[in-house]
């Protein structure tokens, strides 16, 4: 188990130099000099993914501090991400890849969906698909962490009205985006500008032998963010518009933006490679599951700097505890529990000392270099957004 954990904090380094590194770490292990990858291979395939799963469920758990609760609720955004894998015969079959099926391209995508926590940036569930599976069927199997005392955030790709039903009676708060087909019966207007809905199930997309879900009366908050033409809806079930105005409901939806920069931490900077390194879908499940683990341990040490520190943790440095938790994994010493405790000590102190400055409001339109996007192309040679001006959120008053 310690192995593939190593795997994934050193994801360019081969089996045998990972397990030179982990030697170097604790110099009490027994000789290996009998071990090459082949047996670490069936090693891995005797351990199995569902262990690295349970593993990763048991040791989640919420992370933010109480100051970020919005009135109370702790925060959550679900979405998706797709990690390209070995182009084996079984990884292909399992998880599928783009194109048609004459004519596939590029390799092999797993998707996971997952649910993470805005403030502190920790994963607390996630299940994995492949690359034709909807991210909304995927989501239906996060159960955990999502119930009372909990707000989730959603994009406009995840509703379902039998979903929004299922999540409603486990107790947890809803805020989704929707497209203006939803939520179109206006019940009553309310005096911050959003209004009331009847949402009903659609007629035409009932399957057979399959129960109508029934009506949902939601709450729509609908604005504007700059003067831009796109209007943007939300829908809630938090219908005190004195407690929760319009305003600071459309304020925190910016907040599901922090999930994206968690898949960041992992495919960019955590990952460091392009495609995960197993060629079959257990592997390939065992890896992710442990993927998940180390940004978690990670996450966990962040809190903790930035408890002492008193800052909020977007404020600390996903690559500087990284690189902490990489040397303390060779420092030669050893692996008892007054070792790692002092390395740990190091480490936090490590991270409070290197504390980044307060992040610009994310207002800029979104471009990227790479020609093949829905989104606009961005030239070599504008200049990056130096605006920090706070975002100008206009509500839409139909009814004025």
């Amino acid at each position: 188990m310690y192995f593939v954990l190593a795997l994934c904090l050193f994801p360019r380094v081969d089996y045998l130099e990972v397990l030179r590194l982990l030697k170097a770490g604790e110099r009490g292990l027994r000789p290996w000099s009998g071990v090459n990858k082949s047996s670490l291979t069936r090693a891995r395939q005797r351990l199995g993914w569902t262990v690295m799963r349970d593993l990763f469920r048991a040791m989640t758990r919420p992370l933010g501090q109480d100051p970020e609760l919005f009135h109370g609720l702790r925060v959550l955004a679900v979405d998706g991400m797709l990690l390209a894998v070995p182009d084996s015969v079984g990884n292909r079959e399992t998880f599928g890849k783009c194109g048609s099926q004459r004519s596939p391209m590029g390799y092999p995508m797993a998707r996971m969906v997952a649910v993470a926590e805005c403030s502190s940036h920790a994963i607390l569930d996630a299940v994995i698909g492949g690359w034709k599976d909807s991210e909304r069927i995927v989501s239906d199997e996060l159960e955990r962490h999502v119930g009372d005392s909990t707000l989730l955030l959603a994009d406009r790709g995840f509703w379902g009205l039998a979903r929004w039903h299922r999540l409603r009676d486990r107790g947890a708060h809803l805020l989704w985006r929707t497209d203006r087909r939803i939520a179109r019966r206006v019940e009553d207007v309310l005096a911050d500008g959003s209004y009331l809905a009847r949402i009903q199930a659609n007629k035409h997309s009932k399957a057979a032998g399959t129960v109508k879900a029934p009506p949902a009366l939601v709450r729509v908050v609908e604005y504007r963010i700059d003067g831009q033409a796109e209007v943007i809806r939300l829908i809630t079930i938090l219908m005190d518009h004195e407690k929760y105005p319009a305003t600071e409901l459309a304020e925190l939806y910016a907040r599901r933006w922090e999930i994206e920069l968690v898949f960041d931490e992992i495919k960019t900077h955590q990952r460091d490679r392009p495609v995960l390194r197993s060629h079959t879908p257990d592997g390939v499940r065992q890896e992710i599951f442990a993927h998940l683990i180390v940004h978690h341990a990670t996450r966990d040490l962040l809190d903790e700097a930035s408890r002492i520190a008193q800052c909020p943790a977007e404020r600390t440095s996903f690559t500087r505890a990284l690189h902490v938790v990489r040397r303390s994994v060779i420092a030669p010493t050893g692996f008892s529990p007054s070792a790692r405790s002092r390395d740990r000590r190091l480490g936090v102190a490590e991270i409070t000392k290197a504390l980044l400055p307060r992040g610009r409001s994310r207002d800029c339109p979104r471009k990227l270099k790479s020609c093949i996007t829905p989104f606009g192309s961005k030239a070599s040679d504008e200049p990056a957004s130096q605006r920090r001006s706070a975002v100008t959120i206009a509500l839409n008053h139909r009814w004025q």
